[in-house]
């Protein structure tokens, strides 16, 4: 019975330290022109300039499998050129946007003043190409 007690305590903390960093995510897309393999981050180039993310072991890096299902792939599959949606949250993963933090946050761009951030997921879409 304390063991049960024990890990329904664990799964209750699991729970709500996930849904308190639910809503500090957001979607950074990008084409990749950069990888560092030794620091385990790839650079986003984009229409607001480039972006630098780090890459965690638990980050989840999937693309589009046969018949549209996800497959899960690993850091060396991130390669330059690659057009990805990255899922984001301030590196650390520290709720930049309490009020505590407040100066964390650009106010123009909505992204932290340090522009560190951590991937939750990186996901790139077998898309048609235009060329």
């Amino acid at each position: 019975m304390k063991t049960l007690k024990l890990f329904g305590a664990f799964a209750t903390a699991a729970i709500l330290s996930t849904t308190a960093m639910a809503g500090y995510d957001f979607d950074v897309a990008g084409q990749i022109s950069a990888v560092d393999n030794k620091n385990k981050t790839i650079t986003l180039s984009g229409p607001g300039g480039q972006l630098v993310i780090k890459v965690l072991p638990y980050t989840e890096i999937k693309d589009c499998g046969a018949f549209g299902q996800d497959v899960y792939r690993t850091f060396r599959d991130l390669t330059v050129g690659k057009f990805v949606k990255v899922e984001a949250i301030p590196y650390g993963g520290y709720n930049a946007y309490a009020d505590s933090n407040s100066g964390a946050i650009n106010p123009q761009t909505g992204l932290p003043q340090n522009m560190q951030l951590t991937a939750k997921e990186i996901e790139w879409k077998c898309y048609p190409r235009a060329y």
